[in-house]
Protein backbone atom coordinates (compact mmCIF):
# COMPACT_ATOMS: atom_id res chain seq x y z
CA UNK A 1 0.00 0.00 0.00
CA UNK A 2 2.64 2.49 -1.09
CA UNK A 3 2.28 6.18 -1.88
CA UNK A 4 4.69 7.32 -4.58
CA UNK A 5 5.66 10.96 -4.99
CA UNK A 6 7.54 11.79 -8.17
CA UNK A 7 9.41 15.10 -8.35
CA UNK A 8 10.72 16.20 -11.72
CA UNK A 9 11.91 19.17 -13.65
CA UNK A 10 9.90 20.43 -16.60
CA UNK A 11 10.16 18.15 -19.64
CA UNK A 12 12.14 15.46 -17.81
CA UNK A 13 9.69 12.64 -18.71
CA UNK A 14 8.34 12.62 -15.15
CA UNK A 15 4.69 12.64 -16.21
CA UNK A 16 5.16 9.64 -18.53
CA UNK A 17 7.06 7.74 -15.84
CA UNK A 18 4.38 8.49 -13.23
CA UNK A 19 1.65 7.26 -15.56
CA UNK A 20 3.65 4.14 -16.40
CA UNK A 21 4.22 3.32 -12.71
CA UNK A 22 0.55 3.84 -11.87
CA UNK A 23 -0.56 1.68 -14.78
CA UNK A 24 1.78 -1.20 -13.94
CA UNK A 25 0.95 -1.17 -10.21
CA UNK A 26 -2.75 -0.54 -10.68
CA UNK A 27 -2.47 2.72 -8.67
CA UNK A 28 -4.29 6.00 -9.15
CA UNK A 29 -2.19 8.70 -10.84
CA UNK A 30 -2.85 12.29 -9.77
CA UNK A 31 -1.42 15.75 -10.30
CA UNK A 32 -3.69 18.71 -11.05
CA UNK A 33 -6.61 16.88 -9.40
CA UNK A 34 -5.22 18.06 -6.06
CA UNK A 35 -5.73 21.70 -7.08
CA UNK A 36 -9.31 20.92 -8.05
CA UNK A 37 -9.97 19.29 -4.70
CA UNK A 38 -8.32 22.11 -2.76
CA UNK A 39 -10.48 24.56 -4.70
CA UNK A 40 -13.61 22.61 -3.81
CA UNK A 41 -12.72 21.98 -0.15
CA UNK A 42 -11.77 25.56 0.68
CA UNK A 43 -13.84 27.56 -1.83
CA UNK A 44 -10.81 29.09 -3.58
CA UNK A 45 -10.64 29.30 -7.37
CA UNK A 46 -8.34 26.78 -9.03
CA UNK A 47 -6.78 29.61 -11.06
CA UNK A 48 -5.91 31.52 -7.90
CA UNK A 49 -4.36 28.44 -6.30
CA UNK A 50 -2.32 27.69 -9.41
CA UNK A 51 -1.12 31.30 -9.59
CA UNK A 52 -0.19 31.38 -5.91
CA UNK A 53 2.09 28.35 -6.23
CA UNK A 54 3.63 29.40 -9.53
CA UNK A 55 4.11 33.17 -9.46
CA UNK A 56 7.02 34.68 -7.57
CA UNK A 57 6.02 35.80 -4.06
CA UNK A 58 5.56 39.53 -3.56
CA UNK A 59 7.52 41.45 -0.93
CA UNK A 60 4.38 41.76 1.21
CA UNK A 61 3.83 38.00 1.07
CA UNK A 62 7.43 37.40 2.10
CA UNK A 63 6.90 39.61 5.14
CA UNK A 64 3.43 38.38 6.13
CA UNK A 65 3.71 34.76 4.93
CA UNK A 66 0.45 35.40 3.09
CA UNK A 67 0.99 32.66 0.56
CA UNK A 68 1.51 29.83 3.03
CA UNK A 69 -2.22 29.43 3.60
CA UNK A 70 -2.70 28.40 -0.03
CA UNK A 71 0.07 25.84 0.30
CA UNK A 72 -1.72 24.53 3.40
CA UNK A 73 -4.89 24.16 1.33
CA UNK A 74 -3.01 22.10 -1.26
CA UNK A 75 -1.32 19.97 1.41
CA UNK A 76 -4.67 19.22 3.05
CA UNK A 77 -6.22 18.26 -0.30
CA UNK A 78 -3.24 16.04 -1.17
CA UNK A 79 -3.42 14.22 2.17
CA UNK A 80 -7.16 13.81 1.74
CA UNK A 81 -6.55 12.22 -1.66
CA UNK A 82 -3.79 9.81 -0.62
CA UNK A 83 -5.37 8.66 2.66
CA UNK A 84 -6.46 5.37 1.03
CA UNK A 85 -2.98 4.67 -0.37
CA UNK A 86 -2.01 3.18 -3.74
CA UNK A 87 -1.42 6.56 -5.35
CA UNK A 88 1.24 8.05 -7.63
CA UNK A 89 1.46 11.83 -7.29
CA UNK A 90 3.56 13.94 -9.67
CA UNK A 91 2.34 17.43 -8.84
CA UNK A 92 3.56 20.32 -6.70
CA UNK A 93 6.14 19.42 -3.99
CA UNK A 94 4.66 16.08 -2.95
CA UNK A 95 7.94 14.98 -1.38
CA UNK A 96 7.74 17.99 0.96
CA UNK A 97 3.99 18.13 1.58
CA UNK A 98 3.69 14.49 2.69
CA UNK A 99 4.87 14.38 6.34
CA UNK A 100 7.80 12.10 7.30
CA UNK A 101 5.51 10.35 9.81
CA UNK A 102 3.91 8.60 6.82
CA UNK A 103 6.56 5.94 6.34
CA UNK A 104 5.21 4.19 3.26
CA UNK A 105 5.85 7.20 0.99
CA UNK A 106 8.41 6.50 -1.73
CA UNK A 107 9.95 9.83 -2.77
CA UNK A 108 11.46 9.79 -6.26
CA UNK A 109 13.35 12.46 -8.16
CA UNK A 110 13.58 12.25 -11.96
CA UNK A 111 16.41 14.18 -13.60
CA UNK A 112 17.46 14.51 -17.22
CA UNK A 113 20.31 16.12 -19.10
CA UNK A 114 19.53 19.67 -20.26
CA UNK A 115 20.10 18.74 -23.90
CA UNK A 116 17.55 15.93 -23.61
CA UNK A 117 15.03 18.29 -22.01
CA UNK A 118 15.60 20.89 -24.74
CA UNK A 119 15.10 18.27 -27.45
CA UNK A 120 11.90 17.04 -25.79
CA UNK A 121 10.49 20.57 -25.44
CA UNK A 122 11.37 21.50 -29.03
CA UNK A 123 9.65 18.36 -30.34
CA UNK A 124 6.55 18.58 -28.14
CA UNK A 125 5.84 22.31 -28.37
CA UNK A 126 7.61 23.39 -31.58
CA UNK A 127 9.82 25.92 -29.82
CA UNK A 128 13.18 27.04 -31.14
CA UNK A 129 16.17 25.50 -29.41
CA UNK A 130 17.18 28.84 -27.92
CA UNK A 131 13.66 29.59 -26.64
CA UNK A 132 13.40 26.10 -25.14
CA UNK A 133 16.72 26.48 -23.32
CA UNK A 134 15.78 29.91 -21.93
CA UNK A 135 12.40 28.59 -20.77
CA UNK A 136 13.90 25.60 -18.94
CA UNK A 137 16.63 27.65 -17.24
CA UNK A 138 14.05 30.16 -15.97
CA UNK A 139 11.65 27.42 -14.88
CA UNK A 140 14.40 25.62 -12.94
CA UNK A 141 15.46 28.88 -11.30
CA UNK A 142 11.87 29.65 -10.38
CA UNK A 143 11.23 26.22 -8.81
CA UNK A 144 14.48 26.42 -6.87
CA UNK A 145 13.56 29.84 -5.45
CA UNK A 146 10.11 28.65 -4.52
CA UNK A 147 11.39 25.58 -2.70
CA UNK A 148 13.84 27.64 -0.68
CA UNK A 149 11.21 30.25 0.15
CA UNK A 150 8.47 27.83 1.19
CA UNK A 151 10.41 24.93 2.69
CA UNK A 152 13.95 26.24 3.25
CA UNK A 153 15.53 23.33 1.39
CA UNK A 154 17.41 22.86 -1.87
CA UNK A 155 15.22 21.20 -4.50
CA UNK A 156 18.11 19.14 -5.88
CA UNK A 157 19.35 17.89 -2.49
CA UNK A 158 19.43 14.07 -2.92
CA UNK A 159 18.72 13.60 0.81
CA UNK A 160 15.13 14.71 0.17
CA UNK A 161 14.50 11.57 -1.90
CA UNK A 162 14.59 7.81 -1.51
CA UNK A 163 15.51 7.33 -5.15
CA UNK A 164 17.04 9.59 -7.83
CA UNK A 165 16.84 8.37 -11.45
CA UNK A 166 18.59 9.97 -14.39
CA UNK A 167 16.74 9.33 -17.63
CA UNK A 168 19.46 9.72 -20.23
CA UNK A 169 20.73 6.20 -20.81
CA UNK A 170 17.66 4.78 -19.11
CA UNK A 171 14.34 5.08 -20.91
CA UNK A 172 10.96 5.64 -19.25
CA UNK A 173 10.21 1.90 -19.10
CA UNK A 174 13.51 1.24 -17.32
CA UNK A 175 12.77 4.00 -14.80
CA UNK A 176 9.27 2.64 -14.32
CA UNK A 177 10.60 -0.86 -13.59
CA UNK A 178 13.05 0.47 -10.99
CA UNK A 179 10.36 2.44 -9.17
CA UNK A 180 7.91 -0.47 -9.27
CA UNK A 181 10.47 -2.82 -7.73
CA UNK A 182 11.22 -0.40 -4.93
CA UNK A 183 7.55 0.34 -4.27
CA UNK A 184 6.86 -3.38 -3.81
CA UNK A 185 9.59 -3.77 -1.18
CA UNK A 186 8.68 -4.34 2.47
CA UNK A 187 9.94 -0.87 3.37
CA UNK A 188 7.15 0.84 1.43
CA UNK A 189 4.48 -1.82 1.78
CA UNK A 190 3.61 -0.85 5.35
CA UNK A 191 0.96 -2.68 7.36
CA UNK A 192 -2.28 -1.70 5.65
CA UNK A 193 -4.50 -1.17 8.69
CA UNK A 194 -1.91 0.82 10.64
CA UNK A 195 -1.03 2.95 7.62
CA UNK A 196 -4.65 3.71 6.78
CA UNK A 197 -5.35 4.88 10.35
CA UNK A 198 -2.25 7.07 10.42
CA UNK A 199 -2.95 8.55 6.98
CA UNK A 200 -6.54 9.25 7.90
CA UNK A 201 -5.61 11.05 11.11
CA UNK A 202 -2.88 13.10 9.43
CA UNK A 203 -5.31 14.06 6.64
CA UNK A 204 -8.03 15.05 9.12
CA UNK A 205 -5.65 17.19 11.21
CA UNK A 206 -4.21 18.93 8.15
CA UNK A 207 -7.64 19.60 6.68
CA UNK A 208 -8.95 21.14 9.92
CA UNK A 209 -5.85 23.35 10.39
CA UNK A 210 -6.23 24.63 6.84
CA UNK A 211 -9.97 25.22 7.28
CA UNK A 212 -9.38 27.18 10.50
CA UNK A 213 -6.74 29.51 9.05
CA UNK A 214 -9.22 32.32 8.47
CA UNK A 215 -10.67 31.89 11.99
CA UNK A 216 -7.69 31.31 14.29
CA UNK A 217 -4.39 29.42 14.49
CA UNK A 218 -4.91 26.10 16.24
CA UNK A 219 -3.14 22.94 17.37
CA UNK A 220 -5.04 19.97 15.96
CA UNK A 221 -4.61 16.27 16.67
CA UNK A 222 -6.72 13.34 15.57
CA UNK A 223 -6.81 9.77 16.80
CA UNK A 224 -9.08 7.44 14.84
CA UNK A 225 -11.22 10.43 13.89
CA UNK A 226 -11.60 11.79 17.43
CA UNK A 227 -10.27 15.33 17.19
CA UNK A 228 -8.79 17.59 19.84
CA UNK A 229 -8.30 21.27 19.04
CA UNK A 230 -6.35 23.71 21.22
CA UNK A 231 -6.56 27.44 20.57
CA UNK A 232 -4.24 29.95 22.22
CA UNK A 233 -5.60 32.92 24.11
CA UNK A 234 -7.43 35.44 21.92
CA UNK A 235 -6.47 39.03 22.69
CA UNK A 236 -9.06 41.63 23.66
CA UNK A 237 -8.66 45.27 24.59
CA UNK A 238 -9.18 46.05 28.27
CA UNK A 239 -11.39 49.01 29.14
CA UNK A 240 -11.00 50.94 32.38
CA UNK A 241 -14.80 51.29 32.46
CA UNK A 242 -15.47 47.53 32.43
CA UNK A 243 -16.20 45.84 35.73
CA UNK A 244 -14.62 42.56 36.76
CA UNK A 245 -17.97 40.78 36.47
CA UNK A 246 -18.50 42.16 32.96
CA UNK A 247 -14.99 41.10 31.96
CA UNK A 248 -15.66 37.54 33.11
CA UNK A 249 -18.94 37.41 31.20
CA UNK A 250 -17.27 38.81 28.09
CA UNK A 251 -14.51 36.24 28.44
CA UNK A 252 -17.01 33.38 28.70
CA UNK A 253 -19.00 34.65 25.69
CA UNK A 254 -15.87 34.97 23.52
CA UNK A 255 -14.67 31.47 24.35
CA UNK A 256 -18.12 29.94 23.87
CA UNK A 257 -18.67 31.61 20.49
CA UNK A 258 -15.19 30.69 19.25
CA UNK A 259 -15.51 27.07 20.39
CA UNK A 260 -18.88 26.77 18.67
CA UNK A 261 -17.53 28.15 15.41
CA UNK A 262 -14.44 25.91 15.49
CA UNK A 263 -16.46 22.76 16.21
CA UNK A 264 -18.86 23.56 13.36
CA UNK A 265 -15.94 23.94 10.93
CA UNK A 266 -14.12 20.81 12.11
CA UNK A 267 -17.23 18.61 12.12
CA UNK A 268 -17.63 19.12 8.35
CA UNK A 269 -14.27 17.49 7.59
CA UNK A 270 -14.61 13.93 6.21
CA UNK A 271 -13.73 11.24 8.75
CA UNK A 272 -14.30 13.32 11.89
CA UNK A 273 -16.23 11.38 14.55
CA UNK A 274 -16.15 13.84 17.45
CA UNK A 275 -14.50 17.17 18.30
CA UNK A 276 -13.23 18.51 21.61
CA UNK A 277 -12.15 22.15 21.55
CA UNK A 278 -10.23 23.98 24.29
CA UNK A 279 -9.88 27.75 23.98
CA UNK A 280 -7.54 29.44 26.43
CA UNK A 281 -8.94 32.39 28.42
CA UNK A 282 -8.59 35.72 26.59
CA UNK A 283 -5.57 37.89 27.29
CA UNK A 284 -6.37 41.52 28.06
CA UNK A 285 -4.11 44.24 26.72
Amino acid sequence: MAIISISRGSFSHGKEIAECVARDLGYECISREVLLEASRFFDVSEMKLARKIHDAPTLLERITHGREKYINYIQAALLEHVRKGNVVYHGFAGHLLLPPTIRNVLKVRIIADMEERIRYLVESESKSREAARDYLIEEDRHRSRWTRYLFNVDLIDPHLYDLVIRVDKLNTDDACDIINTMAKSKTFQAGEEESLHLLSDVAISSHIRAALQETCPAEVTSENGFVHIRVSSPGIRKSSYTSHVTEKQLEADIRQDLEKEIIQIAAKVPGVKDVICDVDPPVYH
